[in-house]
């Protein structure tokens, strides 16, 4: 516990920091920039662009064993900070509100700490620090994985975590099996035929079209796929029309 009470105000200053200067996805440059750079100063071997602005570290322990990956994602979100404390986003529009500011300062404490203990460590660590977890569909993971992250030397185990704004602070959470959700994402266009808003029945209203899919998608879940299992299907976006009088060729 002393070893960890020594890296606190190093990993609160880290992460409000990153949180200070959020970056979307594909685009985090300069939190890349940070964690190489922290990496390179505990003596951990670093690999930069990996699958894109990802990084990879490698810390070789003194005596053989297995590699153990640890993973963090760093993208912040198109939201804009409405709290004003200190370390507010100094980026119009983007925001650190998923956690990633906390997921990427919590992987340097681990960094800081193993590489303290290094000569006792039997194996290998991988510090996989990823991209786009935002992004949704093809995502960062996959990028880095092609691009050789789990491979030299293999990774034999991952391991992962969330933060959770609903539960106390210094609590952990376990279950057994699957626990975080997989993304994907879908995009439909809808083609109908404009017209002024006050003679609708002379078009083909492609808002109107959109409600009924939105209704519609939600019987996905309730019924069509199995009540046990964890699924939800959330429309989050829906865009259409020009000017509150006229109904639009699509949506």
């Amino acid at each position: 516990m002393s070893d960890v009470k020594e890296f606190e105000a190093q990993i609160i200053k880290i992460r409000r920091r990153i949180h200070a200067d959020p970056e979307l996805s594909y685009r985090e440059y300069e939190t890349a920039r940070l964690v190489a750079q922290k990496l390179r100063t505990l003596g951990i071997a670093v690999r930069t662009r990996v699958g894109g602005t990802g990084v990879v570290g490698l810390l070789k322990g003194a005596r053989g064993g297995n590699v153990v990956a640890l993973r963090a994602d760093m993208d912040a979100l198109p939201i804009t900070e409405n709290v004003n404390v200190p370390f507010k986003s100094k980026r119009p529009g983007v925001m650190h509100a998923c956690g990633h500011d906390t997921h990427v300062s919590m992987l340097l404490g681990a960094a800081m700490l193993l590489a303290k203990h290094r000569d006792e460590l039997h194996g290998q660590v991988k510090f996989l620090f990823q991209p786009a977890e935002e992004a949704g569909g093809r995502g960062g993971a996959k990028p880095m994985i092609e691009d050789g992250a789990m491979n030299d030397p293999k990774v034999d185990y991952v391991f992962g975590l969330h933060i959770s704004g609903t539960e106390p602070s210094n609590v952990f959470m376990l279950r057994s099996g699957p626990l975080m959700a997989a993304p994907d994402t879908f995009r439909i266009r809808i083609i109908g035929k404009g017209g002024h808003g006050s003679t609708p029945h002379t078009t083909v209203d492609p808002i109107f079209v959109s409600a009924h899919i939105v209704m519609a998608l939600q019987g996905v879940a309730s019924r069509i796929i199995d009540q046990r299992e964890p699924f939800v299907v959330s429309v989050c976006r829906i865009h259409s029309g020009t000017k509150d009088n006229i109904i639009p060729d699509e949506a």
